[in-house]
């Protein structure tokens, strides 16, 4: 790997650990100092195999999405309390309420069921959640990059590519890696999305921790 490409994944990986602190989040901070000394034991150092950084990359991953989704299940549980009483209220002041205050009740009811119009201009309502998304979903992305670098290394070290080339391998190497790739971009363009709206709501720490989530994968996937 080139050392522009090198120092360029050790940088992008310092908003995401930033972002983490912001968060205080014992897991992501974990997880984001992980990929933090990944990146740079991959690019200066390499004390540690790449199987073990790509395990480790996965497990955090893992670790992040099952903690993702048990916290989005219970706000989802929270909200549909909280609105069951809402809804009753109305509902009470359309039946109760006299007939020239229907026009206000009915344009209650249906901003509770309709989303403002500065919800509809964005292309992610909730930013913080699908930017947290995200990022789960780049850890296993990076954890099969890591794996890939690896491989790579050691058939360039040896100077030889035959032991990749045995019965089988064209459809590990080239169905595999062309999921990984087509994945790469979809990430990295809704994480560029991301960046963008965050820039225009003057949210710079998510703004640069997408931005730097984007810009390793990227790296990663085509700058070797």
């Amino acid at each position: 790997m080139s050392p522009i490409a090198s120092i360029l994944m050790v940088v992008a990986a310092v908003p995401c650990v930033i972002g983490a602190f912001n968060s205080r989040s014992r897991l992501a901070i974990t997880a984001s100092s992980v990929m933090l000394l990944a990146m740079v034991d991959l690019a200066f150092v390499s004390t540690l195999p790449t199987v073990l950084w790509s395990g480790l990359l996965l497990l955090v991953g893992l670790c992040v999405a099952v903690r993702l989704g048990s916290r989005f299940k219970e706000e989802s549980t929270a909200r549909a309390i909280t609105a069951v009483p809402e809804k009753v209220l109305v509902g009470a002041n359309v039946a109760h309420s006299p007939a020239h205050n229907s026009m206000d009740s009915t344009a209650a009811s249906s901003s509770l069921e309709r989303p403002t119009e500065w919800h509809k201009v964005r292309p992610f309502p909730r930013l913080g959640r699908t930017s947290a998304i995200l990022s789960a979903a780049a850890y296993p992305i990076m954890a099969w990059q890591v794996l890939n670098h690896g491989a790579h290394a050691a058939a360039s070290g040896a100077g030889a590519h035959s032991a990749h080339q045995h019965h089988g391998s064209t459809f590990d190497g080239s169905f595999v890696s062309g999921v990984i790739t087509l994945s790469v971009i979809v990430v990295v363009l809704l994480l560029a999305l991301c960046t963008v709206q965050a820039l225009a709501r003057k949210r710079p720490i998510l703004m640069f921790e997408s931005l730097g989530m984007a810009t390793m994968l990227t790296v990663m996937q085509f700058m070797h």
